[in-house]
């Protein structure tokens, strides 16, 4: 197994350089059973945060690729569950991608509340609450 990067995602999925973009592609494509890729918690967060911030993508593209990505079949995904639940939550429009997998995760990992400065994330998620 091998660990993949946020970058390695990013120039993958976006195609945006002409060096480090075909040499993801095949690192991706390079992947079988024997050697699958691995990709943490940190790393898909980043990698939407990263998505939406920088590239300022709209929620139906960011969806679909966060979709696809998952998807691949020789990439493993730390709490895959949970990023499918956060995700079906950020394409209901009721809670931020990354706000839903930290509130989720934590609820898994034994936190009983996941405290919060957002009012919004505190509104909509029912296991983060307004620290006020």
């Amino acid at each position: 197994m091998i660990g993949l990067g946020t970058n390695i995602l990013l120039r993958s999925v976006l195609d945006d350089d002409p060096i480090q973009s075909p040499a993801a592609q095949r690192l991706l494509q390079s992947l079988d059973r024997q050697r699958p890729g691995y990709v943490n918690v940190p790393v898909i967060l980043e990698f939407f945060w990263v998505l939406r911030s920088r590239y300022r993508l709209p929620r139906g593209r960011l969806s679909r690729i966060m979709r696809d990505l998952i998807e691949v079949e020789y990439i493993g995904f730390e709490a895959l569950e949970t990023i499918g639940k956060a995700l079906a939550t950020y394409e209901s429009g009721m809670a931020d991608f990354s706000d839903a997998m930290i509130a989720m995760r934590n609820r898994e990992l034994g936190a009983d509340m996941t405290f919060t400065f957002d009012r919004d994330a505190a509104r909509v998620l029912s296991s983060m609450e307004l620290l006020s």
